[in-house]
């Protein structure tokens, strides 16, 4: 897992956008060209709400206020542009992810017309705000340049720690929740935020909160609690099961796996075993390897990076294998392959596979 190394002591674009907005509502000074690209397209989405509510008047939104978010001809834009506000601070031209930023060769305007609003930009009169949105501009073509040159481009990257901690407890705030800032910071990782080879960003980290929220009440929750409710059921199921079987609570691991099968209908049980079965097969391979990396002398970190294992998952994993050798893992994980082997060839009932594997864990 790599993760990004997020800017420090550099104030990020949501901080900046509030001073700017703040400072224009009392002055009158606004940009007249802006650009808001990078990776957190829901701080994207928050500046561009934030700055419309500041500048438009919601009477007459529909006049002062054009957005243009498919293909378009630049004239448009610029004639609209060049139209007074009615009852608004500005006139606001949101330019929404239109390819002419983007694209190697742009199907959205053409290039004469991509040449035409680039030479209109240093013209763009003060009653006007033309606010361009892009996921990720290619900084080599020449509207970008006059973009940065003429006006302010923010680029929203993932936030630093302070700001994310503080991001997600106003969230836990909001459903009566809260969590210690290392709890939360730790859950944001483990899930994903600011690993630079997952498209993991703070709407997914929002959907895994929601998760959270649905699947426990308590009012203070722990990393643990936080982790457990936002992993898909039969992952946490698998997990579980193992866990009990490995500290001979049997009984316990025979409960989940039932509860598991059941939810299936009976004509679909031999996919759901073996669904299941996958997953426990995915938790002892886990469990395996991280036993062997260690009895070679490699530190936990080590370990999870060089398997590419969630930190969290490969923390409690080796935790439930604890009284397990090596040895007793390897046999579980052939038994668990010879299962497979035999209700894939019709040998066995696809339930009683199941029990007789617990059984023997």
């Amino acid at each position: 897992m790599a993760y990004s190394k997020r800017q420090v002591n550099v104030e990020h674009p949501s901080k900046t956008i509030v001073k700017l907005v703040q400072s224009g509502e009392q002055t009158g000074i606004w940009p007249k060209l802006m650009l808001f690209y990078g990776k957190e397209d829901f701080l994207v989405s928050w500046a561009k709400g934030y700055l419309k509510s500041a500048l438009i008047n919601p009477a007459s939104e529909a006049l002062d206020c054009v957005n243009f978010s498919e293909s378009q001809d630049a004239y448009e834009i610029i004639a609209a542009a060049q139209t007074l506000p009615l009852m608004s601070s500005k006139k606001l031209i949101i330019i929404d992810n239109l390819d002419i930023l983007s694209a190697q060769s742009p199907k959205d305007m053409s290039q004469d017309g991509i040449e035409a609003l680039k030479d209109f930009l240093p013209e763009i009169p003060d009653s006007t705000l033309m606010l361009f949105i892009c996921s990720k501009p290619n900084k080599t073509k020449a509207l970008y340049k006059a973009i940065a040159k003429h006006g302010i481009c923010y680029d929203f990257t993932p936030l630093e720690d302070a700001t994310l901690a503080s991001w997600m407890a106003k969230r836990l705030k909001a459903n009566g929740r809260s969590a210690r800032p290392e709890d939360l910071l730790a859950f944001a990782k483990n899930c994903g935020y600011g690993d630079t080879e997952r498209n993991y960003n703070l709407n997914n980290l929002e959907n895994d909160l929601k998760k959270v929220f649905a699947g426990n009440d308590k009012a203070v929750l722990s990393l643990d609690d936080m982790m457990e409710n936002s992993a898909p059921e039969a992952d946490v199921n698998a997990f579980k099961l193992l866990d009990a079987s490995f500290s001979n609570d049997k009984g316990s691991a025979l409960t989940i796996l039932h509860n598991t099968i059941d939810k299936e209908t009976p004509s679909k049980e031999i996919g759901a075993v073996l669904s299941f079965l996958g997953l426990l097969c995915s938790q002892l391979e886990i469990m395996l390897e991280g036993k062997e990396r260690e009895k070679d002398g490699e530190g936990f970190y080590d370990i999870a990076a060089n398997m590419g294992v969630n930190e969290y998952r490969l923390k409690k994993a080796l935790a439930a294998c604890k009284s397990k050798s090596i040895e007793e893992l390897k046999e579980a994980l052939d038994n668990a392959f010879q299962i497979e082997k035999d209700l894939k060839s019709g040998n066995m009932d696809a339930r009683l596979s199941l029990e007789l594997f617990i059984a023997k864990l």
